[in-house]
């Protein structure tokens, strides 16, 4: 065999091919083994694995009743994409809360996909339906709905009020502060590596699910529609 010879597609070229006839193999059990695994942030109970979250619907209908006690009663939300456990949990809150309060014929709901650029369009599409308030799934589609508002000759929250979600570092500076749910991230990813050492000890469950608490930070973002003023 030519010793220039190019190795298979997604090959280091500067390791040996084929390997050398005296490499150590796996045991088979080692091959059998498979990794303990723990989902940080993302949970989805259809994945089996133990997790480290918050309460995704709880949330947003936490965002949902603040809008509804401000007044709001025409709301638009924005969520992530259809595929997305967390975005669908999130939307499930969401609609409980508004269906709790009378108003879920009132919620007008726009598919996004986590990021400013298509929010902006979800955001003009919600306008022209008079919603009075916006919840979007992420503050970075929060900041596409702000800038919506201002092309629309809008302002938040005299017009309009947003809600965001993950409590992104700049989001207290945005113009006006985001109104967001804040995840514990630091936390998050603490209590991932902590449960995943247990679980290595054999000490935990490797089917455990934990989860945290969350916050609705209230900025300047929402207020009470003009009706109510």
């Amino acid at each position: 065999m030519c010793r220039h010879a190019l190795p298979p597609r997604g090959r280091r070229a500067d390791l040996p091919w084929p390997p050398p006839a005296n490499q150590p193999r796996p045991a088979d059990g080692a091959q059998r083994a498979a990794a303990p695994i723990v989902n940080g942030c993302e949970y989805s109970s259809d994945l089996g694995v133990p997790s480290v979250h918050i309460d995704n619907a709880a949330a947003s209908a936490d965002a949902i009743e603040h809008l509804v006690g401000l007044g709001h009663r025409r709301i638009g939300v924005v969520t992530g994409p259809e595929i997305s456990p967390i975005s669908r949990d999130r939307l499930a809150g969401a609609i409980d809360a508004a269906t709790r309060a009378g108003l879920r014929d009132s919620l007008h709901i726009r598919v996004g996909d986590y990021s400013a650029g298509p929010a902006v369009d979800q955001t003009r599409d919600l306008l022209a339906q008079d919603v009075t308030a916006i919840f979007c799934f992420s503050d970075e589609m929060a900041m596409g709905a702000l800038s919506a508002i201002g092309d629309a000759g809008l302002s938040c929250p005299k017009d309009v009020s947003v809600i965001g979600f993950d409590d992104l570092p700049l989001a207290r500076y945005f113009q006006p502060p985001l109104t967001t749910i804040a995840q514990p991230k630091a936390m998050i990813g603490r209590r991932t590596v902590e449960l995943l050492v247990d679980i290595l000890r054999g000490v935990d469950s490797p089917s455990r699910q934990v989860t945290l608490d969350h916050e609705l930070i209230v900025r300047g973002s929402t207020a009470q529609p003009a009706s109510a003023r």
